[in-house]
């Protein structure tokens, strides 16, 4: 056996296996009494213990050494690994999209800057949004800007990335609350890297009422400063905004879009008569004969906001659409009934050229569908808040009487339409060619499923048929959401896909399109309460190779062919 060896390279003094100290171990190992550690034994035994701890120590050094070396040999490997990193970055696939389209990745993942006040205050009522994630997540501007030079230098570029603003204030005692100055030093950063971009202001104050605060509202007071920039103004709070004197003889010449989700008199709106580009407005109160705000220069007008106790009356209605002549698109939440509506009854049809899209819940559908034409009308939307059932007839009548051409018509909500009104209502819509429903259900009313074997027989082509009697012969696209856990066939949904698919460039092709026929380019269909049985899905797959766009998804996952 080789012996070890010191730093210097020498063998080690001490060694338990030479003849010498081996025999004088084992003697003094197994040996016992008075006179086992003769003054002889000792003399001979104590130099060897000097010579081990010089060996000892020679080893001590000898780690040290090595120990430093290897710290240097492993921060050397780390400045390596950082380098190399550095270096492979530069293969990087990012690298090769360009700023411009890199920014416009940015601009679609900073759709909304969180600035809400931390800690919030109240322990009896929650914050807006819930906050699950760090705040930073919430900030995908700042987030961004922090990733590396080159995205932080694009970020600062763009001022369109912090000009999107949710804010929400709970105040106390009707001042707002002493927060850390890093909120108001966050929303003074996004409103002075904003620039003089168009500014998105999501406003959220919650709190007692304000009174007579010396402290003020300072991250109110840097918001109201950036007012001249405001495009688009959204508040919701638990008092009326004119309470907070903030937007006192303030101009906003940018601003088109107009958002008071709870405003508590019409005079409020009065705050915005200086909005010369304004074009929507959604509030609760309109009709004011004194008001300032030049409602004839709007385009859109929404009263979804509006709840059961404080409905829409029809004479309401009316007044708005007198008020709101260049209308061109409307917002409806719900019309109170009779005798109100007889105003309507009273008034005779109103025909209201300028109107081309509508969404409305189905409470207000028959008095509007009974009183008014849309003759421009493309886009409709019905949506079910209450449970009321869907008169059909009443919508086929209306769509006859406006003569308008409807491409696009949504549905959600837990409908409470048979699948014999829901053919009927399509069958004077020949013109369809976008069809969404997202048909959900409700535990504490029963919704009549209208997406049976039989409305999909409905909507199946047939060969030799003409357009005139094909069911919405023009439709583009469908897309269904179906939560209910009814049953579902899935089979005719696919023979009606099938059915409407054309090849392109094919001799069907063309002898559908000379009789009127267009073929489908989208199919959608989620399931949110049952599993997508993928085998019966699977002829699906052959359109998807000549082109048409299909989409599946259940609660074992999604399945796109």
């Amino acid at each position: 056996m080789t012996p070890p060896f010191t730093q210097s390279g020498n063998p080690l003094r001490v060694n338990l296996s030479s003849e010498e100290l081996s025999s004088l171990y084992n003697d003094l190992r197994f040996e016992f009494g008075p006179y086992v550690v003769t003054p002889e034994r000792a003399s001979g035994l104590r130099p060897i213990l000097a010579l081990a701890d010089k060996d000892i120590k020679e080893h001590e050094l000898e780690v040290a050494r090595i120990t430093k070396h290897l710290r240097i040999i492993q921060k050397e490997t780390k400045r390596l690994k950082t380098q190399r990193a550095a270096l492979l970055s530069l293969l990087s696939p990012m690298r090769r999209l360009p700023n411009e389209t890199l920014l416009r990745i940015f601009e679609h993942a900073c759709d909304i800057n969180l600035l809400q006040c931390y800690p919030w205050m109240s322990s009896d009522n929650r914050p807006p949004t819930d906050l699950t994630s760090p705040a930073i997540t919430y900030l995908p501007a700042m987030a961004i800007s922090s990733v590396c030079n080159r995205w932080r230098t694009l970020a600062l570029s763009l001022p369109g990335l912090w000009a999107n603003l949710k804010v929400e204030i709970h105040t106390i005692s009707g001042c707002e609350a002493e927060y850390p100055a890093d909120f108001v030093d966050t929303v003074t950063r996004h409103l002075e890297r904003s620039g003089d971009w168009p500014l998105r202001l999501d406003l959220d104050i919650q709190g007692d009422i304000p009174g007579n605060c010396e402290a003020g509202f300072p991250s109110l007071t840097q918001l109201t400063r950036h007012a001249w920039h405001w495009k688009m103004f959204k508040y919701l709070g638990d008092s009326p905004l004119n309470w907070y004197r903030i937007l006192s003889e303030l101009r906003f010449p940018l601003l088109e879009e107009l958002d008071i989700v709870r405003n508590f008199s019409s005079d409020e709106l009065d705050r915005f008569e200086h909005c010369p580009k304004l074009r929507a407005i959604s509030a609760s109160w309109l009709k004011d004969p004194t008001s300032r705000v030049l409602y004839n220069q709007l385009d859109h007008l929404d009263f979804t906001h509006l709840d059961f106790i404080n409905e829409l009356s029809a004479t309401d209605f009316v007044d708005a659409l007198h008020i709101c002549s260049h209308l061109k698109s409307l917002e409806i939440g719900s019309i109170t009934a009779s005798p109100q509506n007889a105003d309507l009854e009273q008034g005779g049809l109103g025909t209201w050229p300028n109107i081309t899209s509508l969404t409305m819940a189905t409470s207000a559908s028959d008095p509007v569908f009974s009183s008014f034409n849309f003759p421009s009308l493309n886009n409709l939307v019905l949506y079910d808040v209450i449970g009321r059932r869907w008169q059909a007839d009443t919508f086929v009548s209306f769509v006859s009487r406006s003569s308008c051409t409807i491409t696009t018509f949504t549905l959600r909500g837990a409908l409470f339409v048979s699948d014999l009104d829901l053919v009927a209502a399509l069958r004077v819509m020949p013109t369809l060619s976008h069809f969404e429903v997202d048909f959900e259900v409700d535990e504490y009313r029963q919704p009549q499923n209208p997406f049976t074997s039989h409305f999909f027989s409905s909507l199946t082509h047939r060969a030799h048929e003409s357009s005139s009697i094909s069911l919405v012969p023009k439709l583009h696209s469908f897309r269904l959401r179906y939560e209910s856990t009814d049953a579902f066939d899935d089979a005719a949904f696919v023979g009606m896909i099938q059915s409407r698919w054309f090849k392109p460039g094919s001799d069907l092709s063309a002898e559908m399109s000379a009789m009127g026929r267009s073929s489908i380019r989208s199919a959608v269909l989620k399931f949110t309460s049952r599993e997508a049985n993928t085998d019966i899905y699977k002829p699906l797959r052959i359109l998807d190779a000549e082109g048409l766009r299909v989409v599946v998804t259940g609660t074992n996952g999604v399945w796109q062919v």
